[in-house]
C-alpha cells in the first residue's frame, strides 16, 4: 500500500512516534507489554471463552514498536502491524529482523485502506491514533470491516478534560506561527519553561513522558490533526461505526465505588444513574481521565459472550479472577478479620470489611461467585448470602479489583 502525503504523514516522517525501541529484548524492555494486549485482558474481551494464543492480530497505527512488540511477546499470534509513517514501519522492520519476528508482516498505508491487506483478524488495537483521522468514524469502520464476527477492537482516545489546557496552548502556538522545524520544537521548549508547570498539563505521567523528547513535544504541543473526546462522544463513534461498545479496559475511574462515601446523598444519586450516565457523571466528577481505553465488538455478537451484568442471579455463576493487586499492611485500627488490597503501588488501596474479605480470600480464579459464598458461610451467617456477594462482587469489580469470567454462551 502507498499513502499520499498530508500534513499528519509528514509530521510522522519527520518526528517518529513514540520514542523508537532499540532492543525488545533489553531488561528495560522485556516485560513490557502494551496496555490492550490480550494474554493482559482476555478476559475483558472474551469472558466467556478459554484464552488462545494463536490470534490473528491487526495494529493499526502502529508506530514505531507496537507491532513488533506484539509479535515479540506473541509469538504463536500472527500480527500485522500498519502505518501511515514510512519512517515508522521501517524501525518496526529493524525489530523485524534484529529479533527475528516471522509472525510479523508490516505494511505501510493510511488505516481507512486497511482492507487491502486482504486479512480479517481475531483482534485489532488501535491506540492513540483515531483522534487524529480526518474522520474518526470512516476510520473506525474500515477496522469493523476486516474484523471477524467475535473479534474484539481496543481503542485509546484522548480524553477531553485533562488535555483542555493542552489544546489552548497548541491553539497558541498555531496563532504565533510555530511549525514543526527543529528550531520550533526548541522554541516550544523554552515557551513551556514559562508557563507554570500546572498550567502545562505535565502532571499526568504520559504528558511528561512526551514532554520530554523532541518528537513527543511535536505530537504533544505542535500536531496539526487531533481532538479529544468524552465518554458520551466516545459512544457515539461507536454508534457511528457500527459497531457495539463492549466496556471500558479499567473499570477504576468509570464508577463512583472506591472514590465517594457510599453513605453521601452524591454516591447515591450518582450510583442511581443508568450505567453509561455513571460513567459519564465520573468522567464530570474526576476530571482526570485523559486517556479513554474500551473496546467494540460487531453489533451482531450476543451480548452475553461479554456483557458482565450484577443485576440478575446469573451472577452466581460467574468466576471472580484476580487482577494483579497484592494485600497490603492495613492502617492502624483495622480490624483483624478486614484487610487491604493494593493493584500497584499507583493505586488506591482499600480496606475490605469482615465479609468482603471473606469473599475476597476465595476468589481463585477457578470458584464461581456462588462457591465463594459457600466457602464464606461461616463469615456470612446471619446475612443473606446474595445480597452481600452481589455488593462485594460488583463493588471488587467495579474498582478494578477482579476480572469476572462469564459460563459458555
Amino acid at each position: 500500500m502507498t499513502a499520499s502525503k498530508d500534513p499528519v504523514q509528514a509530521q510522522y516522517e519527520t518526528w517518529v512516534y513514540p520514542l523508537p525501541i532499540q532492543d525488545l529484548a533489553a531488561p528495560g524492555e522485556r516485560t513490557q507489554r502494551d496496555l490492550g494486549d490480550p494474554q493482559r485482558n482476555w478476559i475483558t474481551y472474551w469472558p466467556a471463552e478459554p484464552v488462545r494464543d494463536d490470534l490473528d492480530i491487526l495494529i493499526a497505527g502502529c508506530g514505531a514498536n507496537a507491532a513488533a512488540r506484539y509479535a515479540f511477546h506473541n509469538r504463536r499470534a500472527r500480527v500485522t502491524g500498519i502505518d501511515l509513517s514510512a519512517a515508522s514501519v521501517a524501525h518496526e522492520q529493524v525489530l523485524k529482523d534484529k529479533h527475528g519476528l516471522t509472525n510479523l508482516t508490516l505494511h505501510q498505508g493510511r488505516l481507512e485502506d486497511v482492507a487491502s491487506c486482504g486479512q480479517t483478524f481475531d483482534f485489532i488495537e488501535s491506540s492513540g491514533v483515531l483522534h487524529h483521522l480526518p474522520d474518526p468514524a470512516a476510520g473506525l469502520r474500515a477496522l469493523g470491516q476486516v474484523l471477524r464476527p467475535n473479534g474484539t477492537i481496543a481503542i485509546m482516545l484522548y480524553g477531553v478534560y485533562p488535555r483542555l489546557r493542552f489544546h489552548m496552548l497548541r491553539d497558541l502556538f498555531q496563532m504565533l506561527g510555530v511549525g514543526q522545524t527543529p528550531a520550533d520544537v526548541a522554541f516550544v521548549r523554552r515557551a513551556l519553561e514559562l508557563v507554570p508547570e500546572a498550567q502545562t498539563g505535565r502532571d499526568p505521567a504520559a504528558a511528561s513522558k512526551d514532554l520530554s523528547f523532541d518528537a513527543g513535544i511535536v505530537d504533544t504541543m505542535l500536531h496539526p490533526q487531533d481532538r479529544a473526546y468524552t465518554v458520551q462522544e466516545c459512544l457515539d463513534l461507536t454508534r457511528d461505526a457500527g459497531l457495539s461498545f463492549m466496556g471500558w479496559w479499567d473499570n477504576n475511574l468509570r464508577y463512583p465505588e472506591g472514590h465517594l462515601d457510599v453513605a453521601s446523598d452524591l454516591y447515591g444519586r450518582m450510583a442511581a444513574l443508568p450505567e453509561e450516565e455513571i460513567w459519564k457523571a465520573m468522567e464530570l466528577y474526576l476530571g482526570l481521565i485523559g486517556q479513554h481505553s474500551f473496546c467494540v465488538c460487531h453489533a451482531s455478537r450476543p451480548t452475553p459472550t461479554y456483557q458482565v451484568d450484577f443485576t440478575t442471579d446469573a451472577f452466581l455463576a460467574f468466576i471472580p479472577v484476580r487482577r494483579s493487586q497484592e494485600a497490603i499492611p492495613p492502617p492502624q485500627g483495622t480490624p483483624p478479620d478486614c484487610i487491604a488490597v493494593q493493584r500497584g503501588k499507583q493505586s488506591a488501596a482499600y480496606v475490605l470489611n469482615a465479609p468482603a474479605a471473606a469473599l475476597y480470600r476465595q476468589v481463585d480464579g477457578r470458584k464461581s461467585i456462588g462457591a465463594c459464598l459457600a466457602g464464606a458461610d461461616t463469615v456470612l451467617a446471619g446475612h443473606d448470602p446474595k445480597v452481600v456477594g452481589r455488593s462485594v462482587f460488583t463493588f471488587l469489580w467495579r474498582v478494578g479489583y477482579i476480572f469476572v469470567r462469564l459460563p459458555p454462551a
